[in-house]
Order: structure tokens, then C-alpha cells, then sequence
């Protein structure tokens, strides 16, 4: 099975890589000067889901898909983290190839259904090399005016919209990418851009990713760092919607989950869009599916409620509490006051927490 899946990896990279360079022998795809003012509307007013890893981002984002007024990114961005390469003041053609080659690999994505975002390439049709020649078209238009280091962002949200099957003329436009709380000071300089950040009960994130990372031999479970990430991203959800005042909205998972009209109607009036009956059924390219678990199947179309924080190891918990107790706390939910044992767990992890009162958020 890995032996396949290898395979199955590089065959798509090397098909990604020849419909880009077909793309570049074709040429760009550049949008009229009409289109170009259109879309420079919507493309300044982003939706930007965060939120650490396992807190319900992409519940949200599949709740998001259905609107019609919402041009929402088929996958995870990861601009920051994956594409840094292309986020510097002149991207060049390789740079931009690049980007471009990963992107139509995960448009193509072999994990989940559906597998082919922009349909099926045919004898009449080739939707890869088409979505890359939109891109390098739109990315000549926008880098002027959109600049470093959001120019190519921007590009690839607009080729989107260009290339999916159910096109439409959206006012807003939905990229998830966990943890791009991180960047939120980045991506504020969008004019437009709004933030909702998903937290949920530090155990219930601390217990899902430990049995994530278990099923997976490749991957290591470090404790210390992960409570250290969780309490940075709560103290972000602490101070973010007072720094980026009515531009960043915070939401329990649990919330949601349990009570999804309530809060996918706070969704809706934080972002001005109209009341729509897909708010309220997770979809993925419009087709429902199975929601907010990755470790038990549902019935596709429908949010399952949140279950119950599981018990931790009380290693783990010493580590919750000293590293994340405080936001977590602030925020409602019931971590005990760190006390010095746990400090000194943490300290034995080799990984100091921030003392009382301080946040690593920066200025």
C-alpha cells in the first residue's frame, strides 16, 4: 500500500508538471480590464478560518461551501507554511510554476472525494492546464496593485473561481488553513479580510491529535511543543478580536457543533451574507459529506455533536494545564490553575511556558 501510494504521488507531481508546462507553451489566460474591477471586489474581502489543528476549522469550512455568495478554496492553502517560496517582492516563472505544479496536484487530491476539484481532463477539455494559465494571467494582473506578499493568493483565488464547475460571481471568497492566526497581522493588510478563529477544549484537541499522529508511523507526538501551540493559539483568540476590532470573530467548536443554526447565523451577520439553507449542511464542492470526526463515520449532510472531553494522562494534563491553562480558562472552559509541579513538568520537557500575563502573540 505505501509502495502504491508512493507511486500514485509521483505520477501526479509529474502530471502536474507537464500540465503547467503545456500551460506555459499556450500562454497566460489574462482577464479583460472589466473583469480585472469586478473581481477586485471580492477578492478584498476574504474569509479567512483558523484555528489550531483538530479545533473544527474544517467544519466550518464545509458548512461555508454551499452559500452562493461564497467563492470558497477547495483545500487548505497553507500559503505561509507550504509557499513562502512565492511570497517575496518578484516570484519568478519557476517560483510561480512551482506553486502552481503543488496546487493542480492537490486540485487532484487522492485523499478525499471528490478527487477531481475541477473535473476530468478529456479529449475536449483540459481543466489543469487551463486553471494554470488563469493563474499566471491573473497573477500579471494583480501583482501591481495587490503587491508582496498576498499577489500570488490572490491569483490562485481567482483562477479558482474561474475554473470550477459551478462558477459563480461571489462577494466574498473562504481559505482554512489552520494556525493562520499566526499571519493574521499579514493578512489584515487586505483591506477586507475577516478572520473567524475555531477554538475548542484543550484535552478534546490534545486527545485527537495524539491518536492522529498514532496512526501514522511518520509522524512524532512531541506534548510539551503541541500545549505550547495549543496556548499560543488560545491567547491569540484572546487578543485578536480586540486588535482587529469587528474584523475577527472567535467560536467554540463545541458551540458549533451542538447548536449549529445558532452559531452559523452569528457566522452569517459577522460576514453580511444572505440566510441560506446550506449554511447548515456540511458540503464539499456542493455534494454533502461526512462531518466533524476523522475517526467515525456519519451520515454525509450532517454535524455530529461534540462529545465529551477524554480523561488525559496526568503528564498531559500537567503540560495542558501549564502551557494553556490560563486562555483556555479565560475562554471558558475548565482547566485547572497551572500549579509549580506542572511548570515543572514543563521545564522537564525542556520547553519554558510564557509566565502570567504574557503572550507570545507579539505586538
Amino acid at each position: 500500500m505505501t509502495r502504491d501510494r508512493t507511486r500514485l504521488l509521483r505520477e501526479l507531481a509529474n502530471y502536474a508538471d507537464h500540465a503547467v508546462r503545456e500551460a506555459r507553451g499556450q500562454g497566460p489566460v489574462r482577464p479583460a480590464a472589466a473583469e480585472v474591477a469586478r473581481a477586485r471586489g471580492w477578492l478584498a474581502r476574504p474569509v479567512f478560518i483558523c484555528g489550531h489543528h483538530r479545533s473544527g476549522t474544517t467544519l466550518l469550512h464545509e458548512l461555508l461551501d454551499g452559500h452562493p455568495e461564497l467563492m470558497v478554496l477547495p483545500n487548505e492553502a497553507t500559503y505561509f507554511d507550504s509557499f513562502d517560496y512565492v511570497t517575496g517582492p518578484r516570484p519568478g516563472h519557476a517560483q510561480l510554476d512551482r506553486f502552481c505544479a503543488e496546487w493542480i496536484a492537490r486540485l487532484i487530491d487522492p485523499n478525499f472525494p471528490p478527487h477531481f476539484r475541477l473535473g476530468r481532463s478529456s479529449a475536449d477539455a483540459a481543466p489543469y492546464v487551463e486553471f494554470a494559465r488563469r493563474l499566471f494571467g491573473w497573477h500579471e494582473a494583480l501583482r501591481v496593485d495587490s503587491g508582496p506578499p498576498v499577489a500570488p493568493l490572490l491569483a490562485l483565488a481567482a483562477a479558482c473561481r474561474d475554473s470550477l464547475p459551478d462558477r459563480v460571481e461571489p462577494r466574498q471568497w473562504v481559505e482554512k488553513t489552520p494556525l493562520n492566526e499566526r499571519h493574521a497581522r499579514v493578512l489584515a493588510r487586505i483591506p477586507g479580510a475577516r478572520f473567524i478563529q475555531l477554538v475548542r477544549e484543550p484535552r478534546a484537541v490534545f486527545a485527537s491529535l495524539r491518536a492522529l499522529h498514532s496512526r501514522d508511523a511518520r509522524l512524532r507526538f512531541e506534548p510539551a511543543a503541541m500545549a505550547h501551540a495549543l496556548g499560543d493559539s488560545l491567547r491569540r483568540a484572546q487578543a485578536y478580536p480586540r486588535k482587529f476590532a469587528g474584523r475577527y470573530l472567535v467560536m467554540k467548536y463545541e458551540d458549533l457543533a451542538n447548536q449549529p443554526a445558532r452559531e452559523m447565523e452569528r457566522v452569517r451577520q459577522f460576514l453580511g451574507l444572505a440566510a441560506h439553507a446550506g449554511l447548515l449542511v456540511p458540503t464539499v464542492g456542493g455534494a454533502p459529506v461526512r462531518a466533524n470526526s476523522a475517526f467515525e463515520a456519519g451520515a454525509p449532510g450532517v454535524v455530529r455533536p461534540a462529545s465529551a472531553p477524554p480523561r488525559l494522562s496526568e503528564s498531559d494534563e500537567r503540560l495542558l494545564r501549564a502551557f494553556a491553562g490560563r486562555p483556555a480558562r479565560d475562554l471558558g472552559y475548565a482547566l485547572h490553575e497551572a500549579s509549580w509541579r506542572d511548570f515543572f513538568n514543563a521545564w522537564r520537557h525542556r520547553i519554558l511556558p510564557p509566565s502570567a500575563g504574557n503572550s507570545s502573540i507579539g505586538p
